[in-house]
């Protein structure tokens, strides 16, 4: 909110209290009124009469959420020595879930043995692990809302293979049992991700095994109220708010409420429509820029938000901001169409935002200009910004012709973009085909049901050449068409794997090893078969296996779990194993593509929250370092600066860490 972050705000209040007119006088005493001088904001000329005026809003900072948790399925790493504090508040937490010496785990996370274990003895099992579980969520993030979470261990030098056992996540830090105990609003499981590549980002501390993650683990289960507070109260401009808010964001598909409700002369609450709940940011951004008087037509408002772009260069974001919160209209596609040949960069820029932001097909021809004469990040910009944009064929025609460019960051950011528009395609179609589809117990599919069902589950076989499907609810792996390898790596959210490239395989002769030889692939010439030996370090099963030379099908084939509906062979893998396997492969010139994964966001984001909240860890006593809460982030300096606002994708090598310098900005 950086526009609105640095306005000012001034409140002068004067007032007179009773007055005495003179000692001895007989005319009784009269007190005068209070006088209080409204609020004003130094706000800037082209943001005057927009909501983010009049209002302080509640409930818009990164929120910083934390929890004490289990991890199972550990390879004998976990059962360290934890303080009597922590050991209270775990044994305490699975008391109060039932797991004693008489619950029944069989077939569960829990079930480490042959017999059933008191809370004591299973958090001092080598399998198991305590861990503090931290995250951030965004501002507004409603009921739902999926998030990645941070996991460190208390008492484990290894969190490879485990699963994070249902977590409940507090307001800022967790205190063990006896300290202050926090509202719960979210929760947090899932299978641990531990990253098995170096990030020159990301502090030393931080590199061990004994940190990782769960991608999309987190779930919002109470959400905070989002809302503002006018400055100076007034039914009028409380109606005429809400008014504008409802009619810009009226309620949708799955949305219950109105967008907006006034509570008093002073108060507006807010409600995340349900199609920004995977971007509540945007929701709020708009909401704030948005202009309120309804008496004003939207390309007035479009026309001097133009214009502002020109005159004033350092108001460019919140400008952007203000021309999306106008929403799709023939009067503001048109004042913005006016901008996209605009011979100022900063302004054309800013224009083609807002216009990709609304799905104006007109910013597909300057966007396709841009992504062809432009280097480093306005060129990878502006072909993520095709993803968003209508276009038509030529546009996925051009990004398709992308997938062939020498440049890797282009062929991703091209994929990418496709992909997003095959989801689009795909939501499309299926809802017009919705009488059709029916869930297993027989009933229509819903148009979220349908939205989500066409987001993991793409053809391949329309304008947008990507191919996507769900392998055994753990990841996603996508392929699409290209002249040169690549396999993307994703970090954040929700797992994927994407191999762009006509012709991806493993090479011949081939010999390549991981994980101290539990992992071996293994030709000695072009013309004998690929032979792979994986020994299971949790059972000692050893596999072994002759396997065809595509990555696309030696990756489903390490993260499938062979079942009695599914009995085809597979290695059942976690998503981290086998990012790590591919890795290796590449390290080993294994195969005829390149590595390469998202830039990671969610250490940044964690100690963006922690500068907000200011967090002060304490001992539990005055030598005890341990019992303290973990949220030991490494200092800011070169790291958390950044910002983590664009995804952008590093070549990776693991024997050299990120080897290659990102492009140019």
């Amino acid at each position: 909110m950086r526009g609105m972050g640095r306005w000012l705000v001034a409140l002068a209040v004067s007032g007179a209290g009773a007055w005495c007119a003179g000692c001895g006088s007989t005319k009784p005493k009269q007190e005068r009124a209070i006088s209080v001088m409204p609020t004003v904001r130094d706000v800037p000329a082209p943001l005057r009469g927009t909501v983010g005026s009049e209002v302080t809003f509640i409930g818009i900072e990164p929120t910083l959420i934390s929890g004490y948790g289990l991890v199972v399925g550990l390879n004998g790493s976990g059962g360290g020595i934890l303080t009597d504090a922590v050991a209270a508040t775990m044994e305490r937490m699975m008391a109060l879930r039932g797991i004693t010496s008489s619950a029944q785990v069989d077939g569960t996370a829990l079930d480490l043995g042959d017999r059933a274990m008191t809370a004591r003895e299973l958090i001092r099992d080598k399998r198991t692990a305590v861990v503090v579980v931290f995250a951030t969520i965004p501002p507004g993030a409603p009921a739902g809302y999926q998030f990645d979470v941070f996991v460190q261990a208390l008492n484990a030098t290894s969190l490879e293979g485990g699963t994070l056992w249902t977590t409940d996540l507090q307001l800022g830090p967790s205190e063990p049992f006896g300290g202050v105990q926090k509202k719960v609003i979210a929760q947090a499981r899932g299978e641990l991700f531990v990253n098995p590549f170096k990030d020159p980002g990301s502090p030393e501390a931080f590199r061990g095994s004994d940190v990782a993650r769960v991608l999309g683990g987190g779930v919002v289960t109470s959400p905070l109220e989002v809302g503002m507070t006018l400055d100076n109260p007034s039914h009028a401009r409380v109606r005429a708010i809400v008014s504008a808010v409802n009619s810009r964001f009226p309620p949708g598909p799955g949305d219950r409420l109105d967008t907006a409700h006034g509570k008093d002369d002073a108060l507006i609450a807010l409600t995340i429509p349900a199609g920004y709940r995977r971007t509540p940011a945007d929701f709020i951004r708009m909401v704030q820029h948005m202009p309120y008087d309804a008496r004003i037509p939207s390309e007035v408002h479009a026309k001097r938000f133009g214009q502002a772009l020109s005159e004033y260069t350092d108001l460019t974001e919140e400008l952007m901001w203000a021309l999306r919160s106008l929403g799709d209209s023939p009067g503001v596609r048109s004042e913005l169409r006016s901008l996209y040949a605009s011979t100022d960069r900063d302004v054309r820029m800013g224009a083609l935002r807002a216009g990709a932001f609304l799905g104006d097909e007109a910013a597909a021809a300057p966007l396709q200009e841009i992504a062809a004469s432009s280097e480093g990040e306005t060129r990878l910009e502006a072909i993520r910004m095709l993803g968003q944009v209508d276009g038509g064929f030529r546009v996925d025609r051009s990004l398709t012709e992308m997938l062939n460019h020498p440049d890797r960051w282009v062929r991703v950011a091209a994929y990418e973009s496709l992909a997003k528009r095959a989801e689009r395609s795909q939501a499309m179609r299926l809802a017009r085909q919705e009488r059709e589809l029916r869930s297993g117990l027989g009933q229509l599919l819903n148009a979220e049901q349908i939205r989500e069902w066409a987001r993991v589950n793409l053809p391949g076989d329309g304008p947008q050449p990507v191919t996507r499907r769900p392998i055994d609810g753990r990841f996603l792996l996508d392929t699409a068409p290209g002249r040169s390898g690549t396999v993307y790596v994703t970090l954040q959210r929700e797992p994927r794997i994407a191999v762009i490239g006509d012709d991806v395989v493993l090479s011949r002769p081939l010999l390549v090893s991981a994980w101290d030889d539990r992992l071996l692939l293994a030709c000695d010439s072009p013309d004998d078969p690929i032979r792979l030996m994986h020994r299971d370090y949790k059972t000692g099963r050893v596999t072994v296996q002759e396997i065809g030379d595509s990555v696309t099908d030696l990756i489903r084939f390490m993260g499938h779990t062979p079942t009695p509906e599914n009995p085809e062979p597979g290695l059942a893998l976690t998503y981290s194993e086998i990012v790590g396997a591919l890795a290796a492969i590449a390290e080993a010139h294994g195969m005829n593509a390149d590595v390469v994964t998202e830039q990671d966001r969610l250490l940044a984001e964690l100690l963006e929250a922690r500068r907000a909240t200011q967090v002060t860890p304490r001992p539990e006593g005055p030598d005890d370092e341990t019992g303290r809460f973990p949220l030991e982030l490494p200092s800011l300096d070169g790291f958390g600066e950044q910002e983590p606002v664009r995804p952008k994708i590093v070549p990776l090598r693991p024997s050299e860490g990120l080897g290659e310098d990102r492009p140019e900005s």
